[in-house]
């Protein structure tokens, strides 16, 4: 209700109307529909502000367009999984590092 008040002056009369039209669903999924959309465009902008900052700092010769669509390259080809061969090794290295610690 809250997100019905945050916009209408009378949602009440308004639910009303569509229930009585037979489009209550209609108009629910038309609500939610919006506030989705509401919230992806306000996350959207949050992060082309955040980048738009790095671009900045970045102190590089690249307009913003380029810096920006070299990021989005790395970014989609990160792997961050291991193998498990990767694991291993890890631990194996972890293990050499502790072992040549001495308790006093």
């Amino acid at each position: 209700m809250d997100l019905l008040y945050s916009r209408y002056a009378d949602p009440k009369e308004l639910m009303n109307i569509y229930i009585r039209q037979g489009r209550f669903g209609e108009f629910v999924a038309g609500i939610c529909e919006m506030d989705m959309k509401r919230k992806k465009e306000v996350i959207q902008k949050d992060e082309e502000n955040r980048l738009w900052l790095a671009y900045i700092h970045s102190m590089t010769d690249k307009s913003f367009r380029d810096w920006k669509e070299e990021l989005m390259k790395i970014k989609e080809s990160a792997d961050y999984d291991m193998t498990n061969a990767q694991v291993n090794a890890v631990k194996q290295q972890v293990r050499g590092i502790l072992d040549r610690i001495t308790p006093v």
